[in-house]
């Protein structure tokens, strides 16, 4: 047993201090061994396969007995890192076939800075910056600076750099809230040297400059921005870049700019697992200054756009929380009401009504919307336009109005119809019209695409940044951050059932893309990831170029994605559900065939001609 605690810095070039002993770079046993532990801790507690290794330290020109030598370095690692060789083999496991690091046995600073941005995910705007300054103290250089071109290093420096770019915004925030200025300037010009594209970042910058009286620069500052997005990537700069900069010029009042603070995060729940509200700070305050715009007399029409279960409505439950001062109404659009004409604007108005004191005899034409008005009378036809006319008339004296349409997607045309309607009969009115849709499932020929609308906002998944304050370690690898998938992590601990009623709906989802898509879906979920399509047309006995182009078609329906030259699943669960669906027997062998098919490729790759992947004596399954 390791008699001392081994602390390790990642941030940087690579440094291990260990029983009263400091090791830099050259420490290790040469260049190969020094490797060797970076991928391991690279891999942050994972076993390391011996071929990806040989991958990792020589790239395309693997030795012939690169097994022997990787046994060497590691040997060689071993001595250097600790004199006991006991301890040595707890730090360095060797398993079948490939080697891990015990990161459980090791302070590494990776960790620590995890830890404290989790922390401040969960603390109170002064308690998080203190937690969040002190994480930016460790990331003083990048992840393995001096291995600037290891493919291996690459995804961690990466994901690391995006992290304390996330956690540099996050302290500018923090002490924009304490009016600490200078910090929030000197925090945002960090976070923007390390991405110059990132609008949040000179946005922070802007308002920083502005709130200390020096709105010149801050105006200048937009300005580099806008040159930097047009010159490079052809992109005029975001609504909400536009709207701080219009701010400027208007002189408005700082104050009023500023971010709200935050008191300490508390878990919620509405009869599901118990969830933070992670991330989408962008986005409710993109509502935020959409809804500050419609009460000043500006008509917005917004819509909210995502797949399944990616957050649309728990954003808006989000937004309707904070609305005070506004009449709200809210519906929820469904496919079984589609040959109904306005029914989810109908019941949106009812929950307006109620709070609004109106004879039924003042708008008559508003029994043609809802009929409960004209109970007990004798039942009168009402034309479209006087229908329309009372639905503006409703909208005028109940304003300020926010309505709030949930699964826009399945409304019939005549909401569609009367939403545009509303848009420009109150162009000058204090409302705000709120829609949620998928976007996967709304073709471009859909009504509701032709609405004139003041701002989209797409929902992405979650980023490993935004789910730290779960604490709970591979969740963003497993689930890809779907936050229905992080949910079901959470309900059923860090390895979920697969045989959840969430499972189930993974293979109905797969399924419902055919048979043959379904086959391809479970062979694929068999292979290591990324896959190659070669191999995979290898095992269905298919054209390489057809099956890619099915390939193509799963990604577009969200369920692959595209990895460079090779295919991976979007998300890591559902590669886990469907693998759970193979049985072991035919599990086995289409491994055993993939590594042949694999082998049979790297030599027609090393003779140089062309020869066929698949065996002739397989046959067709």
């Amino acid at each position: 047993m390791c008699s001392s605690a081994l602390t390790i810095r990642l941030f940087g070039s690579i440094a291990v201090a260990h029983g009263g002993r400091s090791l830099g770079p050259r420490d290790f046993g040469g260049a190969r061994p020094k490797q060797v532990l970076e991928i391991l801790l690279a891999a942050r507690g994972g076993p390391v396969p011996v071929e990806r290794l040989a991958e990792g330290l020589w790239g395309e020109h693997v030795p012939g007995n690169f097994a022997a030598s990787i046994q060497t370095f590691v040997s060689t690692l071993r001595r250097h890192l600790c004199a006991d060789t006991g301890c040595a083999r707890e730090l360095i496991v060797t398993e079948r076939g490939a080697y891990r690091f015990a990161v459980e046995h090791a302070d590494i600073d990776l960790d620590r800075f995890d830890r404290l941005l989790a922390r401040a995910g969960r603390a109170s705007s002064e308690a998080a910056r203190r937690c969040l300054i002190d994480a930016l103290s460790l990331a003083t250089a990048e992840v393995l600076e001096d291995e600037p071109y290891a493919d291996w290093a690459e995804e961690l420096r990466g994901t690391y750099k995006g992290r304390v770019i996330g956690a540099s915004l996050e302290a500018a925030d923090a002490a924009l809230i304490a009016h600490d200025y200078q910090a929030a300037l000197g925090h945002a010009q960090a976070a923007a040297r390390l991405d110059p594209f990132s609008e949040r970042a000179h946005r922070t910058g802007m308002l920083a400059l502005y709130a200390m009286g020096r709105a010149h620069e801050a105006l200048e500052g937009y300005r580099r921005l806008r040159s930097l997005l047009v010159g490079e990537l052809g992109l005029e700069p975001s609504a909400q870049t536009r709207s701080l900069e219009a701010a400027i010029l208007r002189q408005d009042d700082a104050s009023s700019l500023l971010p709200r603070p935050s008191r300490q995060m508390q878990l919620r729940s509405s009869g599901q697992p118990w969830l933070l509200f992670l991330g989408r700070r962008a986005e409710l305050d993109l509502l935020g200054q959409r809804l500050a715009s419609a009460v000043g007399g500006d008509f917005a029409m917004v819509l909210v756009e995502g797949e399944a279960g990616i957050g649309k409505s728990r954003l808006l439950d989000e937004f309707a929380s904070t609305l005070d001062g506004v009449r709200v109404g809210r519906a929820r659009c469904s496919a079984l009401e589609q040959h109904l004409s306005r029914v989810p604007l109908a019941a949106a108005l009812r929950g307006v009504l109620d709070q609004l004191d109106l004879e039924p005899s003042q708008l008559p034409a508003l029994r043609g919307l809802l009929p409960e008005l004209a109970l007990g009378e004798r039942r009168a036809e009402f034309g479209e336009v006087d229908v329309l006319e009372a639905i503006v008339e409703v909208t005028r004296r109940t304003a300020p109005l926010v309505l709030i349409l949930d699964d826009l997607h399945l409304a019939d045309i005549g909401t569609i119809a009367a939403l545009e309607y509303l848009h420009r009969r109150c162009a000058n009115c204090p409302v705000m019209i709120v829609g949620a849709l998928r976007d996967d499932e709304t073709p471009l020929d859909h009504p509701v695409r032709r609405l004139a609308v003041t701002e989209r906002i797409p929902l992405e998944p979650l980023t490993e940044y935004e789910l730290a304050p779960l604490a709970i370690r591979g969740v963003h690898q497993r689930t890809g951050g779907h936050p229905a998938l992080v949910a079901s992590v959470i309900a059923s601990g860090s390895g979920p059932d697969l045989r959840s009623s969430l499972s189930e709906l993974f293979i109905a989802r797969c399924r419902a893309e055919g048979a043959v898509a379904f086959r391809i879906l479970l062979t694929a979920a068999t292979l290591p990831e990324p896959f190659e399509p070669e191999v995979l047309a290898a095992l269905l006995e298919t054209d390489p170029i057809e099956l890619i182009e099915r390939l193509e078609q799963l990604c577009d329906r969200r369920i692959l994605r595209v990895d460079g030259l090779r295919f991976r699943f979007r998300y890591a669960i559902v590669r886990d559900v469907l693998a759970a669906e193979v049985s072991p027997a035919r599990d086995r062998l289409l491994r055993d065939r993939a590594v042949i098919v694999r082998k049979r490729r790297e030599i027609v790759r090393a003779a140089g001609r062309d020869a066929p992947v698949m065996p002739s004596t397989w046959t067709r399954s």
